[in-house]
């Protein structure tokens, strides 16, 4: 029973020390949030007949986004373990977010872009949307 007494607090101690030395209680070193409380975050999802092709004209896309949109927000492309694409945009809010649908909506740009992606990945109808409010 001495020994446990003696041992457990030297391996709490050598546990502790190396938590320490790896820097894992510094902040910012772990992971971010994948959005903060109040952020609005969307989930495209759409099975693309050629995801090469689709693949490129997202990234295109969502460089365009953050060049051109006046109202900025962050997109990520993905690949679903099915192949479909995916991607993932964080807004600040409800109303930016809907800001930057309107301006998608009206930029002749964007709007050949996502007709390119269509015409790659065979049909728009085939998109499917998840909206999700951060708490």
């Amino acid at each position: 029973m001495k020994l446990i007494k003696m041992t457990a607090p030297a391996l709490m101690a050598l546990l502790l020390s190396t938590t320490a030395a790896a820097g894992h209680h510094e902040k910012g070193e772990g992971p971010m949030l994948a959005a903060k409380p109040g952020q609005i975050v969307i989930v495209y999802y759409w099975p693309c007949a050629d995801a090469d092709s689709g693949m490129s004209l997202l990234r295109e896309m969502i460089a365009y986004e953050r060049d051109a949109s006046p109202h900025p927000y962050s997109a990520a492309p993905a690949i679903h373990s099915d192949g479909a694409l995916v991607s993932v945009d964080v807004h600040s809010s409800t109303e930016s977010m809907e800001k930057a649908i309107a301006w998608q909506e009206a930029d002749a740009t964007w709007q050949a872009q996502f007709a390119k992606m269509a015409a790659a990945c065979g049909s728009a109808d085939d998109l499917s949307v998840n909206v999700l409010t951060m708490k």
